[in-house]
């Protein structure tokens, strides 16, 4: 299981099934931009979906069928043909199956409003985890390992680690030669920076254990057992409770709820009435912003 198991290459025949983590699709919304031809942003969607799902970014190994899915949709607002610059924001998303169901959940969710780089076309990206070798590559190659870390923290406790740590050097390397997403102490809180730097934090391991719980013990087992499933989903939301009590602003937060809060709906708006107030209660609490969209678990 590649959640358990480093990848050992025996083989060339052997290593010939095994693939790369990451199934992405990179899509380029251009509506903003007055080009009479527009083929370069689709071959930079080309460019950069084979980048992100060519690379083999871990040495764990992955089945073809046991590929992250994860799309990144780059909203330009600017290009400049002249000197081949781009910007705009991007939204980053990456799913998991759960287990003994034919339904995918979303695990990670960003809308990521400083997305900068320079790209000419044909031009090769080159990955080099040890340097800084352009904005583009970096931003693509940070959330790559983002999203493994996040997929990995769903299937074993604190599972994420290496990767994030991957992620912390790529926005390490980038400091000093990037701009916007990538400093500290920016006044918006869903930067790259902060990000990683949250996740990595110590005190908020609780929010780290949660994505175990909530995945594996939750949604894993809701076909064999629905009410403990339930349960273990209300106690992943305990563990959030705490990371809210010391820091309710933190990006971690924001990104977990952009992505459970429907989904959060649709599990307790069929459970049982007893066990409804508990979970709504807590809700209320730590995601005020959707109070509205969970009024529909009473119904």
């Amino acid at each position: 299981m590649r959640k358990l198991f480093s990848f050992l290459v025996l083989s060339i025949l052997s290593s010939a099934s095994f693939a790369q983590e990451l199934l992405c699709t990179v899509t380029i919304l251009d509506n903003q931009i007055q080009l009479s031809d527009k083929r370069i942003f689709r071959t930079l969607e080309q460019t950069l979906s084979n980048f992100m799902s060519t690379t083999k970014w871990t040495e764990e190994k992955y089945e073809p069928n046991e590929r992250i899915e994860c799309n990144i949709q780059i909203i330009l607002t600017s290009y400049d043909p002249k000197t081949n610059a781009y910007a705009g924001s991007a939204q980053v998303q990456s799913r998991r199956p759960v287990f003994g169901s034919g339904y995918n959940t979303l695990v990670f969710n960003i809308n990521d409003e400083n997305w900068s780089f320079t790209f000419s076309e044909f031009e090769p990206l080159l990955f080099n985890e040890n340097s800084f070798t352009s904005n583009l590559v970096a931003l693509m190659s940070f959330y790559a390992y983002y999203i493994i870390g996040i997929d990995f923290e769903t299937f074993a406790p604190m599972g994420g680690t290496p990767y994030f740590n991957k992620a912390l050097q790529i926005a390490n390397n980038a400091q000093p030669n990037a701009g916007a997403g990538w400093q500290p102490f920016e006044r918006n809180i869903r930067s790259r920076y902060n990000l990683i730097d949250n996740i990595i934090n110590e005190r908020f391991k609780p929010l780290r254990d949660a994505y175990y719980k909530y995945h594996r013990e939750g949604l894993d087992m809701m076909t064999k057992d629905p009410e403990k499933a339930r349960k273990a989903i209300v106690s992943s939301l305990e563990l959030i409770q705490k990371v809210f009590k010391i820091a309710p602003n933190t990006v971690l937060l924001l990104v977990f709820f952009e992505s459970k809060s429907d989904e959060l709906v649709q599990i307790f708006k069929g459970a049982p009435q007893n066990e409804k107030p508990k979970v709504l209660s807590l809700l209320n609490e730590i995601n005020i912003a959707n109070a509205n969209k969970y009024e529909k678990i009473k119904n």
